[in-house]
């Protein structure tokens, strides 16, 4: 609880002073589940080594990400605490990945892979990840973005194993509808040898600084809404029914500077 006291007093005081181009992203997370009691605490900082520029909502800085980056998380769920690392390094076109799940099992999980940007839209990647007790696996990944006219956009993401036995697709359509009002529509579809599901929550942006989503999980409920203080700073509350008889609720809040 401390840490999450120091991270938004933290960013309280500096939200002054950030521009609206961000290149650092930081976010506290802590989800409840309600029956089992059971509690996660996760923090992530996002770093870019361009400036980016946000798509008119202040959580929304477009669909692909085409500049060296680097992400740290830490994860926290009472039985066990790690952290990682992931990023990407752009040189012209060409981008290589890499992803450490834990820092203290860098020998047996970690993935590994190369990409090309085309057109600065489509984006394509192929991947190896080591996992320990499990054979590795290839992963395949398509990115596209598309611009529908100066008010909208369509972005979508294919990923599978070299042996198509698991892929998932990812749709998401931005569309502003007026003088500050914005509406957002993800889909995914995943397929797995153990199931086979769809999910999806679309937000309407009333204004800047608030928005409301309703959406389905795995066939249960998905509500959340979103208050955004100013540009850098914005808090969300998620209401999640998890199965039949299990809920969780999130809470989370992100600066970016």
């Amino acid at each position: 609880m401390k840490i999450i006291i120091f991270f938004l007093v933290s960013l309280i005081t500096t939200y002054s002073y950030a521009q609206t181009e961000k290149t650092w992203f930081n976010q506290a997370t802590y989800t409840k589940l309600e029956d089992a009691n059971t509690h996660t605490l996760q923090l992530s900082s996002h770093y870019y080594f361009a400036p980016q520029a946000n798509f008119w909502v202040w959580d929304d800085f477009g669909y692909l990400d085409t500049d060296t980056n680097l992400l740290a998380t830490y994860t926290n769920d009472e039985q066990s605490a790690f952290t990682g690392l992931e990023g990407e390094l752009f040189i012209s076109n060409w981008f290589a990945t890499a992803s450490i799940v834990d820092l203290g099992e860098t020998d047996d999980n970690y993935t590994i892979g190369f990409g090309y940007l085309f057109f600065d839209n489509l984006k394509v990647s192929a991947k190896h990840q080591q996992q320990a007790g499990a054979d590795d696996i290839i992963w395949l990944q398509g990115q596209l973005n598309i611009d529908i006219d100066e008010n909208a956009y369509v972005g979508t993401t294919l990923v599978s194993d070299d042996e198509l036995d698991n892929w998932q697709v990812e749709v998401r359509y931005f569309r502003r509808l007026g003088e500050q009002q914005y509406f957002t529509l993800d889909l995914t579809h995943e397929n797995t040898s153990s199931k086979n599901h769809n999910n999806f929550i679309a937000n309407y942006y009333f204004n800047q600084h608030f928005a409301l989503g309703l959406g389905s999980n795995e066939s249960h409920l998905l509500v959340e809404g979103k208050y955004f203080v100013n540009h850098s700073f914005f808090v969300k509350a998620r209401y999640q029914e998890q199965s039949d008889d299990e809920q969780s609720l999130e809470m989370s809040m992100q600066a970016q500077f």
